[in-house]
């Protein structure tokens, strides 16, 4: 399967054997150039995202290949092990950071639960209280549902976070391990016969 685009490297997936085989006429369709100062993160942002993307076709249990295909004059050999200690390298810091925004969810997650329990408690007290001591009237019925409403409202955040949101985070994580976990192979292929 070829990609459109000019600038992204030709992608295909061997889903028997677990293979993401990549066409790159060049390394910079691949690695950026200027490499972040202080990440060892060095793949392009489309490079990454067309990885994950056929990463994710893949069978999870199944080990992860990367095959780099380049052409014969593309660089010297000293840099074809480079290339794949730098996506090694690069998945393994987005799976370090993948796992910080996991803990920063929950961190987030157990403070707007905080504030959900002291809102929804005060709103049921509110509601209690409305139903209990002023006289029984549509507006006292009225505001007493306001405040249960609004109570339960207010853990809506917090149960989504604990529930739901924390899990596509988590599978980022899980797929960033994988591939930092590939064998790379970068091999030089032959020129097309004409």
């Amino acid at each position: 399967m070829q990609d459109s685009r000019r600038n992204d490297p030709q992608a295909d997936v061997n889903v028997e054997r677990g293979t993401i085989e990549l066409r790159v006429s060049d390394f910079s369709q691949l690695l950026q150039l200027n490499p972040p100062p202080l990440g060892d993160g060095s793949l392009t942002a489309e490079s990454e995202n067309y990885i994950l993307r056929k990463a994710k076709r893949l069978p999870a249990h199944q080990p992860i290949r990367i095959q780099i295909d380049v052409p014969p004059d593309a660089t010297n050999p000293d840099s074809l092990s480079d290339v794949a200690g730098a996506i090694t390298s690069h998945f393994k810091v987005r799976a370090y950071e993948e796992s910080q925004d996991v803990r920063e969810l929950f961190r987030y997650g157990r403070k707007a639960l905080l504030i959900g329990f002291v809102t929804l408690s005060t709103c049921l007290f509110m509601a209690w209280y409305f139903s209990y001591n002023l006289t029984t009237r549509p507006i006292t019925r009225l505001m007493q549902e306001s405040f249960i409403i609004l109570g339960w409202v207010s853990m809506w955040r917090p149960i989504e976070i604990f529930l739901y949101d924390w899990l596509p985070l988590y599978r980022r994580r899980k797929l960033c391990l994988r591939l930092a976990d590939a064998k790379v192979t970068v091999e030089r292929r032959l020129p097309a016969r004409s």
